[in-house]
């Protein structure tokens, strides 16, 4: 019997032996599946981060065409610097007709009209031949002379209007279109003649002739009226 007893208390003692054992294992077991978590979660971030950053990835800036964008706003009449343009790459889509793609193309060029920051420089956007672009065969550009400015303030380049000699009120141009305009001079040297500005307006070569003997018939300053139309 007393053989019994002493295999029954070992049995106790050897399981209460046993159960810190077993607990102590379990938390092991807890704390290395926590560690090897906390290991994948920084691998995957790690790889999130190279996957966006990798330059062995195709970049968006790397494809599409060279263009030139303006980088500020520029009045109208302003002579563009390096300061005014920078050389970006755009998606083909969003390359327009006739755009710059050389910044030496725009620089000491005096703009027709304002200019925003962002937007993509095409040649119409300058004073010369390139604005005629697209306005059908037989246009020519012609500098108008005003008589009064009060309407240049709401005139912009594209717009359309119709040409009035001053003094006879007869119409010389019924429809032309705004390539540029050039304010009046300010100051002392701005008065007389040539002190409500230009207009330069794309004209059919009949137009042009009424313009030219409109000025030659003027006893008075050459200038003529502008009369903005609707669309």
């Amino acid at each position: 019997m007393s053989f019994g007893r002493r295999s029954v208390e070992d049995a106790t003692r050897d399981a209460r032996r046993a159960v810190p054992s077993v607990l102590s294992s379990s938390r092991r077991a807890r704390w290395q599946r926590t560690k090897a978590m906390r290991l994948v979660c920084a691998l995957l971030a790690a790889a999130a981060v190279w996957l966006v950053g990798s330059p062995l990835l195709p970049q968006a800036v790397e494809t599409g065409d060279l263009v030139v964008v303006v980088t500020r706003e520029v009045p109208i009449g302003s002579t563009l610097s390096g300061a005014d343009v920078r050389v970006e790459r755009r998606l083909s889509g969003q390359r327009p007709v006739r755009a710059l793609d050389r910044a030496d193309a725009a620089i000491g060029r005096v703009v027709a009209s304002p200019l925003s920051e962002g937007e993509i420089l095409t040649a119409a956007r300058f004073q010369g031949q390139a604005q005629l672009t697209g306005l059908g065969s037989g246009r020519v550009a012609v500098s108008v002379p005003l008589v009064e400015s009060g309407l240049l303030a709401a005139i912009r380049p594209a717009d359309v209007v119709e040409v009035l000699a001053a003094g006879t009120g007869q119409t010389v141009a019924p429809s032309a279109r705004v390539l540029s305009v050039e304010r009046p001079a300010e100051g002392v040297l701005g008065q007389g003649a040539d002190s409500a500005g230009h207009v330069v307006l794309a004209l059919t070569s009949d137009e042009a002739r009424a313009v030219a003997a409109a000025v030659s018939s003027q006893t008075g300053p050459a200038g003529f009226v502008l009369a903005l139309r609707g669309p």
